[in-house]
């Protein structure tokens, strides 16, 4: 592995220094799904489990930091957190509900679980029940 590999997508880094994370699902440079992503960060492994522990391990997050990163953080990163990001009074009331509790799966199903419903701007816009 070369040397300057251990700075790549250096999240704990990052977090650990101040920085703010924002992750986002527009820009096709990893998986483009918000649930792969947030496995990804949390376990530092490929859609296949490999590599075991972790392709460095020292740089995962939190389930509650990866998710900061693609809500709030990423509104704020767009200048937008004032009406998205969080849900709140006066928000666009952007919403998914996914089939698993994330907090309570192990991380390395977080990949596998689903948007069920999805409500955009207060309307609903997917329902898979």
């Amino acid at each position: 592995m070369p040397v300057r590999a251990k700075y790549a997508w250096a999240f704990r880094s990052l977090r650990d220094a101040g920085a703010t994370l924002a992750f986002a699902s527009d820009w096709n440079v990893a998986e483009m799904e918000p649930l792969v992503g947030i496995y990804t960060a949390l376990t530092r492994k490929g859609l296949d489990g490999n590599p075991p522990g972790g392709w460095i391990p020292d740089q995962t997050i939190d389930l509650e930091t990866a998710i900061r990163a693609y809500t709030l953080n990423g509104a704020y990163a767009n200048f937008m957190e004032q009406n998205r990001g969080s849900i709140a009074v006066g928000k666009y009331a952007d919403l998914v509900l996914i089939s698993d509790n994330l907090f309570k799966i192990p991380s390395d199903k977080i990949k596998d679980a689903k948007v069920v419903w999805t409500v955009v701007a207060g309307r609903e816009v997917y329902r898979a029940f």
